[in-house]
């Protein structure tokens, strides 16, 4: 849903309440997991992502300009007025770009795979859920 057109948070909870509702209106209990994964944007391993786009038969010129363009960044900060010294970022994705979201949601896009709950995400944040049929489903 996150940086979807016509998707988004309200909409991603809304699909997520109806889905619950509807195991809840048949009397079934529902487990359910949030997670938020922290600084996701930040923490996202560039050669996996790499990996990943290749898998997805982004090749040639264009992985090699998405290579170039997560490679040799840099960042500094000001605290009370004083400008750090510049160091390296060797992960995430840059945040304020077109691209940055679009990376990350690739990067994303296969972590409900193998997962037998029903999932709902948005960016970095996502929610499992499963209908308690029996003591094996806890």
């Amino acid at each position: 849903h996150g940086f979807r057109s016509n998707r988004s948070c309200l909409t991603q909870l809304l699909e997520y309440f109806l889905e619950v509702h509807d195991i809840l209106d048949e009397h079934d209990p529902v487990d359910a997991i949030y997670l938020d994964c922290k600084k996701a944007f930040d923490t996202v391993p560039h050669r996996r992502l790499l990996a990943k786009l290749q898998a997805y038969g982004i090749t040639g010129k264009v992985l090699k300009w998405i290579e170039c363009f997560l490679s040799d960044r840099s960042q500094r900060v000001i605290v009370k007025g004083i400008l750090s010294d510049s160091l390296p970022v060797w992960s995430g994705v840059p945040q304020g770009s077109v691209l940055g979201p679009i990376l990350f949601l690739i990067f994303i896009n296969d972590l409900l795979e193998g997962i037998t709950s029903s999932g709902k995400l948005f960016a970095d944040d996502s929610k499992l859920f499963r209908r308690i049929k029996s003591d094996e489903d806890r």
